[in-house]
């Protein structure tokens, strides 16, 4: 009789302790998709506000070869040197592991997408020194960035 309740105290306290760890795995999972899912929304709108400063003609010809290419500007100069950053930013939060996989993935399909059109190659050229202090940032964004066929 004393072996069988020693057994129900012990295999009571196991269970407890599983039921334990089970929720904290739980609540550590939902704590990084919600993470992510704030990311997601900081960055999206960060994006958003860039593109409302974009000059609309600039957007459109980055990746329709029919479109004519707009002059150089301040202007596009400078959003796309902001959208550098926030690509820079984007970029290390990921190399810090802070975020997941499938969300880097949906990310970095749409940073080759931009970076693969006409206006992000030519202000690539003058602003690539802005970020020469990282080089681990430079080899990855020349990596994406296909070579112009002339």
């Amino acid at each position: 009789m004393i072996l069988s309740r020693d057994l129900f105290l012990l295999c009571s306290q196991v269970g407890t302790l599983f039921l334990g760890c089970l929720g904290v795995l739980v609540a550590v999972s939902n704590q990084r998709r919600q993470l992510n899912a704030q990311m997601f929304i900081e960055v999206s709108g960060r994006f958003q506000e860039l593109l409302r400063m974009f000059p609309t003609e600039a957007w459109l010809a980055n990746r329709n070869s029919w479109q004519p290419l707009p002059p150089p500007s301040r202007e596009i100069t400078d959003c796309t040197l902001y959208c550098f950053q926030l690509i820079s930013d984007v970029y290390h939060v990921h190399q810090s592991g802070y975020i997941s996989k499938a969300l880097w993935h949906a990310w970095e399909r749409e940073i080759k997408h931009i970076l693969d059109g006409r206006i992000f190659r030519r202000e690539w050229e003058g602003l690539a020194v802005e970020f020469s202090h990282n080089e681990d940032f430079l080899h990855y964004i020349n990596g994406l960035m296909k070579p112009t066929t002339k």
